[in-house]
């Protein structure tokens, strides 16, 4: 009798606290990010958290902005920079195309935000040549002369040059860029001028090139601003 009492205490312990026991050892769901897999329980919620917390540091990373997402420089919004319809008129020998447009291209590109005038891509069809090349040199800030074998040898080439140089003499808007030839072979107009070397470092003359143009642009918007006294006289 005695023996059936011990048992049936025991019994009831067994009953109650080993199924809490049980319970408790249950594994718990997993309430991270979907990326961990169902079976997962709490004891790896902190790999969980390591996983999730490194993919959005990636994502961070990948979110930042690149060249191309970078404000432009403000002169080229200036009233000066829009007075006139291109930054840049690009003159070159038909046999130098690639290189005009690749130099186009470079200027042109969404981080530089240049306007280039190339004659095969913006000339009017069925218009006179000769009156729309005035025009574009007229309505140019700037004019790049990509001299090579080719140009030195071009009539229209210094057809071109001669009505940059009636332009704008001895100024800043006229850069003349070397290629494949020594500076001595330039034409005798153009040696007294500052010229970009294009023969060993493309990219390097085309950023300098491209830093020309924007100075000339920002120096002449800083002339061109009305100054405080006309202001107030005004």
């Amino acid at each position: 009798m005695e023996e059936n009492h011990v048992s049936s205490i025991m019994g009831w312990f067994r009953q109650h606290f080993g199924k809490q026991r049980n319970d408790s050892d249950q594994v718990k769901p997993c309430k991270c990010s979907q990326t961990c897999s169902p079976g997962h329980s709490n004891t790896s919620s902190s790999v969980c958290s390591s996983s999730s917390s490194s993919s959005s540091l990636k994502s961070s990373i990948s979110a930042k902005p690149s060249a191309s997402d970078q404000p432009l420089p403000s002169v080229l919004s200036s009233p000066f920079c829009s007075s006139l319809r291109y930054d840049v008129f690009v003159c070159h020998n038909d046999e130098d195309s690639d290189l005009a447009q690749s130099m186009a291209s470079f200027l042109e590109a969404p981080s530089n935000g240049l306007r280039c005038y190339l004659q095969e891509r913006d000339c009017p069809a069925g218009g006179a040549v000769s009156t729309e090349l005035l025009q574009a040199v007229q309505d140019s800030h700037c004019w790049l002369l990509l001299v090579t074998p080719n140009f030195v040898k071009d009539d229209w080439c210094s057809y071109q040059m001669h009505q940059v140089l009636s332009e704008g003499p001895m100024s800043q808007r006229i850069i003349p860029a070397v290629v494949n030839m020594p500076r001595s072979q330039l034409p005798l107009e153009l040696r007294f001028l500052f010229t970009v070397d294009l023969n060993t470092n493309k990219e390097f003359g085309y950023t300098l090139v491209y830093k020309t143009v924007l100075q000339y642009l920002k120096d002449m918007s800083e002339k061109k601003k009305p100054s405080s006294a006309s202001q107030s006289v005004g």
